[in-house]
């Protein structure tokens, strides 16, 4: 299936140091399903870097747990070692795909993302544990991703299954997410559920029902933090699009 009936021209994948790879295998198989482009984004905070400069920094040590200064060379080795890694996995990854490409960027989470992502994107994050969720440099990430015009894709901390349904949740009969959903469906030979959020509420039972390899939904019907929640307890990647972007894109579309 071409990419053209979605909107989607390009799934950027968004790596940081510590940042699990399981995010790795939905944005090369999306990328694959809409025949788009994949972009392998690691993004090195530049405060690390700036840390090592500084006489006084101190960090604590894993063995004994005592505060002690942070050594520069190996610091500043370990993030080359990080970058690399991911560097090694995303070639293993996505070896199928023709277009491909990987870029390291350096500076805060925030600014990196809002300076490559765009309309059109499909921004993939790995959900972290619970407890993980406010730390950096994820909480900056995600922040920015929910507040750029691409659509976010949460990866699951444990994937439940690969194949199933593709489900919509949807506020209304229009809602943006069913129109997305039903393509994602058609291309990758799935069956449409679409979950009324009016008509059944419970929305974690009844999307555990359906067991659906996808849900998808719009912002303004899931926030950020039901989403990762959702991602979490389903086992499935949870798609958030924009609903503006998508009116807009349907309309360009009608037009033509």
């Amino acid at each position: 299936m071409s990419a053209a009936p979605l909107g989607f021209k390009r799934v950027v994948l968004g790596l940081y140091p510590g940042a699990p790879s399981r995010a790795m295998d939905p944005a090369v198989a999306f990328a694959e399903l809409l025949q788009i482009e994949l972009l392998g984004l690691f993004i090195e905070d530049a405060g690390l870097r700036h840390l090592t400069g500084i006489p006084f920094a101190r960090e604590i040590s894993s063995l004994g747990g005592a505060w002690r200064p942070v050594e520069a060379s190996r610091a500043l080795h370990d993030l080359d070692l990080a970058a690399g890694r991911a560097a090694r996995r995303f070639d293993e990854a996505a070896q199928r795909l023709a277009r491909r490409q990987f870029e390291v960027v350096r500076g805060g989470a925030a600014e990196s993302l809002a300076s490559v992502s765009r309309s059109g994107d499909i921004v993939v994050i790995a959900a972290p544990a619970a407890a993980e969720r406010f730390a950096e440099p994820f909480a900056s990430l995600i922040a920015a991703a929910f507040r750029s015009a691409a659509a976010v894709m949460l990866a699951p901390p444990r994937p439940a299954r690969h194949s199933g349904p593709i489900a919509a949740i949807a506020a209304a009969p229009d809602d943006p997410s069913v129109a997305v959903a039903a393509a994602i469906a058609a291309a990758a030979g799935e069956e449409l559920v679409v979950v009324d959020l009016a008509g059944d509420p419970a929305l974690p039972e009844a999307l555990r029902r359906i067991k659906e390899r996808l849900a998808v939904a719009t912002r303004g019907v899931l926030g950020v933090e039901i989403a990762l929640a959702l991602a979490a307890a389903l086992g499935v990647p949870v798609l958030s699009i924009d609903a503006g972007e998508r009116r807009r894109f349907a309309d360009d579309c009608e037009r033509e």
